[in-house]
């Protein structure tokens, strides 16, 4: 799709690209040479094959941050074929104070899964996301990065990020995560569904300050889905773009998470107590005795 993308030339918008591809220049290598015609303008070509040659340098480069500064960012769902495996979808929870710190973040790229928790790991997350150059979120842009970047005081940029609400929102799919996923039959498993963000933070809550490990455990597992869960929408979105635009390209297998549904479980499951919690569970049961000695 990258490939018969116009829209890098400044000037050229959705319209205009739609009108050379209805006139069989479909491609970067269909566009007209010099001395062969003119296509758009005089002056419009010239730029046209400049930034087609930067174009196709930087994607023979792989070089996702030139070809993401070349094409608008509303666009950058196109760049994803090219670059599946530098992308990285991701989640968080946050422990819904007013400042929303964040508690529990997960990443699904093409290594695996990972999980980032307050009080654990979770300083480790920017290095992990700044190996990925290309993020793929949901509100991300308005909720999960802005949190991150005020916890952390900054935090890496990615060379692209795709923004699935409002790829989604274009493609007559509006509403939140939860609600998409239903309406295109990416179920969860029972004892999560209808577990929302508010569903989230008590979990923490109960985590933090009684040391309830099953809530963490149950917390992680929700969290993992929403990351996974992008993956399959990402796959979904661009194959419903693609038809939208009519454009005679290959479309996208839909990911099935049952692929990842070991991991999932394995992460969960390998979340033991730590030296606060054990120190947590202990303040309690002194606290239990002392009613009891009462």
């Amino acid at each position: 799709m990258i490939r018969r993308t116009f829209q890098l030339v400044p000037g050229l918008g959705p319209w205009r690209e739609k009108d050379l591809w209805a006139r069989g220049i479909t491609t970067w290598d269909a566009f007209p040479g010099a001395g062969e015609g003119v296509c758009l303008s005089r002056k419009l070509d010239d730029r046209a094959r400049a930034r087609i040659g930067l174009a196709r340098e930087a994607l023979a480069r792989r070089d996702l941050a030139t070809l993401a500064g070349l094409v608008p960012p509303r666009e950058h769902w196109r760049l994803y074929p090219e670059f599946e495996r530098e992308a990285v979808f991701f989640d968080i929870e946050a422990d819904g104070v007013p400042d929303q710190a964040p508690t529990v973040v997960s990443l699904f790229h093409a290594g695996g899964l990972e999980v980032f928790i307050e009080g654990r790991n979770l300083r480790e997350l920017p290095e992990a996301l700044a190996a990925h150059p290309l993020w793929v979120t949901f509100n991300g842009s308005c909720y999960d990065v802005p949190v991150l970047k005020k916890h952390f005081g900054s935090l890496p940029s990615p060379a692209a990020h795709v923004d699935l609400r409002f790829l989604c929102r274009r493609l007559r799919l509006p509403g939140g995560l939860k609600g998409i996923e239903d309406e295109l039959g990416f179920s969860r498993p029972a004892h999560l569904r209808g577990v929302d963000g508010w569903d989230a933070i008590l979990l923490w809550r109960a985590y933090r300050l009684k040391g309830n490990l099953e809530a963490l455990r149950f917390l992680v597992e929700y969290n993992l889905y929403d990351s996974v869960n992008l993956k399959s929408l990402l796959d979904v979105a661009y194959n419903r773009a693609v038809e939208d635009l009519a454009c005679d390209v290959p479309r996208r297998t839909v990911f099935e998470r049952g692929e990842v549904l070991y991991d999932i479980t394995q992460r969960v499951l390998a979340l033991g107590p730590t030296a606060r919690d054990l120190g947590v569970l202990e303040r309690l049961r002194s606290r239990d005795r002392n009613l009891a000695d009462g």
